[in-house]
């Protein structure tokens, strides 16, 4: 079994949203620990679910966000040492 980094997390979440990141004109070096996904226009809801599913399936892991801060649901370093710690608790 191998170990799920936070970069690791990132780079496939930056990979999974290339479309609407394109769309938006930012360019991945703009996507820093604090981008937050929802307010630059990346995600809405229902794309965070699409996410949420997308990692869940990509990492093997259930993501379960009930003990993380509402506020940092869509910020892309919050949600990627999320996953780095939930999959290590696995």
């Amino acid at each position: 079994m191998s170990v799920v980094q936070a970069d690791e997390v990132r780079r496939f979440i930056v990979s999974h949203l290339a479309s609407p990141i394109k769309e938006n004109n930012i360019t991945e070096k703009e996507i820093t620990g604090d981008f937050d996904l929802m307010k630059r226009g990346i995600i809405d809801s229902i794309g965070f679910l699409h996410l949420v599913s997308a990692i869940e399936n990509h990492f093997g892991i259930e993501v379960d966000f009930e003990d993380m801060d509402t506020e940092d649901l869509t910020i892309i370093g919050s949600i990627c040492r999320y996953i780095e710690e939930r999959a290590e608790k696995k």
